[in-house]
């Protein structure tokens, strides 16, 4: 003992496995490295306490309510049982923790002059190093995005956290300061990524979508224009307004057609960010969430249950759990002759072959938006729902019961960029602009059009709903306009004014985040104890 050099004997060497030490040395090992990240966020379409992780963004709103329940969300539907030990709270804030420190650890020892950035010659090197960071920067940008609209102000954490930099002192950063971060981030992200790169990865269109909606967060309405249009106008990305891909000959919508169609090889040159799933045997898969929450539970209704269920699924879109539902005063946003509440787009009816070949089909239900009490919208099996995330295995007809769905699935698509330009033009005092914008959506759904003296901020969070409902982080818009309290006790057929408050457009800081950091006092957020 007193004759080994302490220091050497300590020193750890791994061979026979991976870690940072050995797998950030070189391009390909920061790559394998970004993949996991992307794994991560894959996780906000799993399975979390009987949601997925994104429902926390979507239930409790203006356009969602919880329809069938779970104890981690059924507080959802009363705000007064919303507390610092909610599971799907704690659990949320933990992972963008996650994810976070993850691409610290990237960014960080990207600065290691001993990386080999295996591009040749230094110019190269620069790109292909830039290239990584700037990835991790846009995602790191992405989880302080929800950090932001879930808890308001948050700590800022810019450094890998290993054994000898952890930490037990934090203290809450200012929205500004976590904003300010985040322009940092997406900025680098904008100059040193494509408008595209290969699919599935973030690219320099997204980082501007996310600054232009950052910008109006900072009320920097001019910025947030430049941003918006930037991707608008380039030559990359055109929002879809024909017929395309797989479903093209059969009846439907182009607006469908975007759902059943999310790759850019598909076809689809508005998607800008693409989640990539593989089938259930492939290393990297994600048993994707989306289908079992939005879709009703339509089995268990009295008559619907009678008939062979394997085939009922497989015929209607697959198995739903509807943990979710989209609000009645969101459907009534639509006008009848818009695509997005189209037959193609909500479901209305149900079907079932009458031949075993199912060559031909009956109807056998309809969907109904009836009820007297809110409490009749617990567990309400025939309520409509969208039929963006239907999915049935395209191997194994049989496992059309099953909850989850390994389907590739768009993540964020041109639309939303132009709802983001649109707002800014408004508060730019350019309505004529912005209208011009919101009918280039509206046409492709045929929609009427609108005029300038149309455009206001209602007619553009309706809009955003209309498009992107059960897409959209509707708490993250209805956040950043001021609009949370107001627009969901008029709207949300389950939360009247005794059952949310203003203060809940944020969440409560979780209890075992605040009771681990002992060196410094984490403040609760108001409202909750």
């Amino acid at each position: 003992m007193t004759s080994c050099d302490e220091d050497a004997f300590l020193e750890e060497d791994p061979k026979d496995d991976i870690f940072a030490e050995n797998l950030y040395v070189d391009y390909d090992g920061f790559v394998n490295g970004l993949n996991s990240i992307y794994a991560l966020i894959r996780e906000d379409r799993e399975a979390q306490n009987n949601a997925t992780r994104a429902a926390l963004w979507q239930m409790g709103t203006d356009n969602v309510f919880v329809n069938g329940g779970a104890s981690a969300f059924d507080c959802f539907n009363d705000y007064n049982d919303l507390n610092s030990e909610n599971n799907l709270v704690s659990s949320n804030f933990n992972w963008l923790y996650k994810i976070i420190n993850s691409a610290n650890l990237i960014i960080n020892r990207a600065e290691d002059a001993s990386v080999d950035w295996q591009g040749g010659n230094d110019a190269t090197d620069l790109v292909n190093k830039n290239k990584i960071i700037g990835q991790a920067r846009l995602m790191r940008a992405w989880a302080y995005r929800d950090l932001r609209y879930g808890w308001g102000a948050v700590p800022l954490s810019l450094e890998e956290i290993d054994g000898l930099t952890y930490r037990d002192d934090w203290e809450r950063n200012s929205i500004d300061e976590i904003n300010a971060q985040m322009e940092i981030d997406l900025t680098f992200a904008r100059d040193n990524l494509e408008m595209k790169e290969d699919t599935g990865e973030v690219n320099s269109a997204i980082a501007s979508t996310m600054l232009a909606e950052l910008y109006l967060d900072m009320g920097e309405n001019e910025n947030a224009e430049t941003e918006a249009l930037r991707v608008i106008n380039s030559s990359e990305y055109q929002l879809m307004t024909s017929r395309f891909g797989v479903d093209a000959a059969n009846d439907g919508t182009v607006f469908t057609d975007l759902f059943l169609n999310p790759m850019p090889e598909d076809g689809n040159t508005e998607v800008l960010w693409v989640l990539n799933n593989a089938y259930s045997d492939v290393v990297g898969s994600s048993y994707n969430y989306m289908k079992n929450i939005w879709t009703s539970y339509y089995g268990k209704d009295s008559n619907l249950k009678k008939y062979d269920l394997d085939t009922l699924y497989t015929y209607n879109g697959g198995k739903g759990a509807g943990r979710v539902g989209i609000s009645d005063s969101a459907f009534a946003w639509y006008e009848d002759i818009d695509d997005r509440y189209s037959e193609y787009a909500v479901k209305k009816y149900y079907i079932f072959p009458t031949d075993e070949n199912a060559t031909d089909f009956e109807v056998i239900g309809y969907t109904e938006m009836v009820y007297d009490e809110p409490d009749d919208l617990e567990d309400n099996f025939l309520w409509p729902w969208t039929r963006k995330w239907e999915y049935n295995d395209p191997y194994v007809f049989d496992n059309a019961s099953n909850s989850g769905q390994y389907n590739d699935q768009m993540f964020m698509r041109l639309a939303e960029t132009y709802l983001l330009a649109a707002e800014a033009l408004m508060k730019n005092n350019k309505l004529d602009l912005a209208a011009s914008y919101l009918n280039e959506l509206r046409a492709r759904s045929n929609a009427s059009a609108i005029t300038a003296s149309d455009v206001t901020l209602d007619f553009i969070l309706d809009e955003r709903s209309r498009e992107l409902v059960s897409e959209e982080y509707r708490k993250h818009t209805l956040v950043r306009t001021g609009t949370f309290y107001d627009r969901t006790v008029e709207n949300n057929p389950r939360l009247d004014a005794s059952k949310v408050f203003t203060y809940n457009e944020y969440f409560p800081i979780p209890q075992g985040i605040i009771d681990a950091n002992t060196g410094a006092v984490m403040e609760q957020n108001p409202g909750y104890n």
